[in-house]
């Protein structure tokens, strides 16, 4: 079994489209742009790091007010360039998200008074989870933020990419060379074959997921350094209705996992289409579809709510993990609150079982081509 495994991890390393691939859509992630932050913006953050009173929110309103101010004069004094500069720009920022803070965190009480009457059968949950998020402390954190985000788009499309390009040939190159009669001439071949092909397509799913993670951690570390991995994730836009009271690096590790997890499940359903196609071209269309066609269901049909949460329940979204966290979103199984997390892994695991079984079914039942 060991020299199986090896030698399906050699075809698919041996590919020359998987480097080259790989390394075309880690160049195009980075946007040829190198924007990075200065010690002098940091240095700004600093001066407003800690937690945020009611004092240093009232400030931050006040300076705000201050630099808009200065700006309309310099507009009605016409003069040339009368934009901010790059320190004003930053202390903007800074005045907003200490803004944006007060407002998640005023969007939470709010929140927890209105649901105190009610009586559903999620409403404890919801209660006790909005009374474990703490938003009071505030420091820079551009480094983490990007690095989540990046997660959430730009890896899951090389992830996605990458899996199709390794993983569309891992029968069908045997029907094509013809190598299937002596493969399929014992039914002991057959299982030994399937189980090393999903070892080694896990395997690169797994290589896949490291190096992209690497490049992430690595690329904007170095644009904005490492600073504020402990922000809460109500600091990003995307999960300002959140009620996890996650840090930026708990939620990255959960966000890694999800995005594991997902691989591997779209790995097997890739072998599992795989071992039906005896053309690869054919193999890959019917995965690439697989994998895009619930994001062009979700983004561009205007679909009840109930079917956009059916249909992101798929490869796709659970990679980008965003829809599990940005809202408080549960199942009632029999008056019992499940949270969509919880939901999308049992989905995640029973259909790599359920891809598994078929595959080995498949393979048990098939016959030799002529």
């Amino acid at each position: 079994m060991k020299q199986l495994v090896k030698f399906e991890l050699y075809k698919i390393f041996k590919q020359k489209t998987v480097y080259i691939t790989l390394f075309i859509l880690l160049l195009f992630s980075t946007g040829f742009t190198f924007n990075h932050s200065t010690e002098s913006e940091r240095q700004l953050y600093k001066d407003w790091e800690g937690p945020i009173t009611k004092e240093k929110a009232e400030l931050a309103e006040k300076e705000y007010q201050h630099l808009m101010k200065v700006l309309e004069q310099r507009a009605e004094g016409g003069q040339e360039g009368h934009m901010f500069t790059d320190n004003e720009q930053t202390q903007s920022g800074i005045y907003e998200t200490i803004a944006f803070i007060k407002s998640s965190e005023q969007r939470l009480e709010s929140r927890y008074k209105k649901i105190q009457q009610d009586n559903n059968y999620n409403t404890e949950l919801e209660k006790s989870m909005i009374q474990k998020v703490d938003l009071s402390y505030f420091s820079y954190n551009e480094g983490p933020r990007e690095t989540v985000d990046y997660a959430s788009t730009y890896a899951l499309m090389i992830t996605g990419a990458m899996l199709l390009i390794g993983l569309s040939m891992t029968y069908t190159q045997e029907y094509s060379s013809r190598v299937d009669r002596y493969i399929l001439s014992s039914s002991k071949g057959r299982e030994s074959l399937l189980w090393s092909k999903i070892m080694a397509a896990l395997i690169y799913a797994c290589v896949i997921v490291i190096i992209t993670e690497m490049f992430n951690l690595i690329w904007h570390g170095i644009r904005y350094g490492h600073d504020g991995w402990t922000s809460p994730i109500q600091n990003m836009h995307t999960y300002f209705f959140s009620n996890y009271s996650f840090t930026l690096i708990e939620f990255h590790l959960i966000q890694l996992g999800f995005h594991l997890l997902a691989a591997f499940c779209f790995a097997l359903v890739i072998i599992l289409v795989s071992s039906l196609c005896k053309n690869s071209f054919i193999s890959f269309i019917i995965n690439g579809v697989i994998f895009a066609l619930p994001y062009w269901f979700v983004e561009s049909m205007n679909l009840p709510t109930w079917l956009d949460d059916v249909f992101s329940f798929s490869f796709l979204y659970i990679m980008k993990v965003e829809f599990l966290f940005h809202h408080f979103n549960t199942i009632n199984l029999f008056g019992i609150p499940v949270l969509y997390p919880f939901v999308a892994l049992v989905w995640i695991f029973a259909v790599s079982f359920i891809a598994v079984l078929v595959t080995s079914r498949v393979m048990k039942n098939k016959e030799v081509t002529i």
